[in-house]
């Protein structure tokens, strides 16, 4: 009757310590990184996220008539064609380090794109700027607000 008693025993322990085992709150999963990186304006505390700086479409309209400054449209080449900033370049985000060469050197880059707070523009100015393009700006109010103010446009693949 012991051994029988002492066989019970060890089966309620047994089973008693696997059912505390499975009653343990399992560790949260880690959050999926999604690659992106948060992007700062110029004076962010940050130190760790790029940064790029913003030019207001009277400063860039300056640069633009002096002829001191490349834009690039970082739109993709069917928004381009549809409507862009007269003389700019069409680079799309994605493509944009890979064809810097084709931006004329010794000019003032200004990317732009059709976003209400320059996101995709300043990712791609602060995407420069990390590789070490001096004078990169986003333009505020971007290609809305050029061709709403009846600043210089053209249509069509270039």
């Amino acid at each position: 009757m012991r051994k029988v008693a002492l066989a019970a025993a060890v089966i309620c322990c047994i089973v008693s310590s696997s059912l505390v085992a499975q009653m343990k709150q399992q560790p949260k999963p880690a959050t999926p990184k999604t690659g992106k990186t948060p992007l700062a304006v110029a004076g962010a505390r940050n130190a760790a996220t790029p940064t790029f700086s913003r030019i207001s479409i009277d400063d860039a309209l300056k640069l633009y008539k002096a002829g001191k400054a490349v834009f690039i449209d970082v739109r993709s080449n069917e928004q381009f064609s549809y409507g862009h900033i007269k003389g700019a370049l069409s680079i799309p985000g994605s493509q944009l380090i890979k064809r810097y060469a084709e931006v004329t050197p010794g000019k003032t880059v200004i990317t732009y794109c059709a976003c209400s707070a320059e996101q995709s523009s300043g990712r791609a100015a602060a995407n420069l700027v990390a590789h070490g393009v001096k004078n990169v700006f986003a333009l505020k109010g971007g290609w809305s607000e050029w061709k709403d103010r009846g600043l210089p446009t053209a249509v069509g693949p270039k």
